[in-house]
């Protein structure tokens, strides 16, 4: 089976890595696998996951490019089916099957949680979009979603068929696991905690600083792995708040398990997380790992509680009081073995070749069963 696996942009971030953890096994397992990248800028080029550099770069300058360049490839098409992943490589793969009148199926999904499908983009030029959304989906043969309740929300506000919508988690390569505990390194006492992701305003890493500047005592220490338009205002805030000397920003981290593995607590406190790939990689190293409870995957991902802490959205108190139990009533590494057990790749690809088979089996769209 060949298999084409469309992104918009191929880098170290948590859809790039999600994509090239889905190729490589999909290959291990004797299968043709190509990424399509539509943009490809420099940064993400540098940045790529280094498992997985089979790629076909489309050097597309905007939407229109995309579309023109993937008519090109459907006309022309040796794929059994193309897998999608986010909603602009949705919009773009949609309105070019639609554009090429091509047969090829397409099997869409949604890794955003504010989606113009659901009523919940900020961005008015993008709500304006929607009967283009519409028509694009209206091309899919199926959508995978990365949590439930994200798929539950997509079929409240649209007349899909339930068979052919599923739930997938994003999986995560295996890595080694860490002992058990929080970890008390050479020549330091205190406690490391670790923000990932990149330096941008939903993540609200400006919570995680003003929560950090409560809990820490003066041993402890705050790195940021990730680059973003906010350095500077949050290097700003930690001299503020005069935790400047006990904060790093690390930029970008090309290998960040191993990062993982140095610290002992992750804390990610963003307003929404479709997913939130990052704790699943902070359980697979046996983190203790704490995140809002944002819409509509950390939850999830945690095991509602079970197996890291959840603090409430936008509240620098309940981030706080989150951190601080991680420390004193850490969960049990045996537990968080169990939660990170769930994001296997094998597991991902089994369920994603479970459901492609269904769909090429199968005729029609979003809005018929399978």
């Amino acid at each position: 089976m060949n298999i084409a696996l469309i992104i918009n942009n191929y880098n170290y971030q948590g859809g790039g890595q999600v994509t090239a953890n889905l190729a490589e096994h999909f290959q291990s397992l004797g299968y043709d696998i190509d990424i399509i990248a539509i943009r490809c800028r420099k940064g993400d080029q540098e940045s790529r996951p280094s498992h997985f550099s089979n790629t076909l770069d489309l050097y597309a300058s905007g939407l229109f490019s995309a579309v023109f360049k993937l008519i090109n490839i459907f006309r022309h098409s040796r794929y059994d089916v193309c897998v999608s992943l986010g909603d602009y490589a949705n919009l773009s793969a949609g309105l070019a099957k639609f554009l090429s009148r091509s047969s090829i199926r397409i099997i869409g999904s949604e890794h955003f949680a504010k989606s113009v499908l659901i009523g919940d983009y900020a961005k008015p030029i993008m709500r304006l979009s929607l009967p283009l959304f519409r028509l694009a989906y209206a091309q899919l043969n199926g959508l995978v979603f990365v949590s439930e309740r994200l798929r539950e929300e997509f079929l409240i506000k649209n007349s899909w068929h339930s068979s052919r919508c599923v739930k997938i988690f994003n999986p995560i390569r295996s890595v080694k696991k860490k002992v058990k505990g929080l970890v008390k390194h050479e020549n330091f006492s205190g406690v490391t905690f670790l923000g990932v992701g990149v330096l941008e305003s939903r993540k609200r890493w400006d919570l995680l600083l003003e929560a950090f500047s409560i809990v820490a005592n003066s041993n402890d220490k705050l790195l940021f792995a990730g680059t973003g338009q906010l350095k500077d205002e949050l290097e700003s805030l930690a001299v503020e708040l005069g935790v400047e000397s006990q904060v790093c920003f690390l930029g970008y981290v090309d290998k960040i398990d191993s990062l993982m593995r140095k610290s002992d607590v992750l804390v990610l406190t963003s307003d929404s997380e479709a997913f939130g790939m990052v704790l699943a990689e902070g359980l697979a190293v046996g983190l203790q790992v704490v995140s809002t409870n944002s819409f509509s995957g950390p939850a999830e991902v945690l095991g509602n509680g079970r197996y890291g802490f959840l603090a409430e959205v936008d509240s620098v108190d309940s981030i706080a009081s989150a951190m601080r139990s991680a420390i004193t009533s850490p969960i049990p590494l045996e537990v968080i073995n169990e939660g990170a057990s769930r994001f296997s790749v094998d597991y991902a690809v089994n369920n994603y070749l479970e459901f492609i088979t269904a769909v090429i089996a199968s005729d029609g769209g979003l809005n018929d069963a399978i």
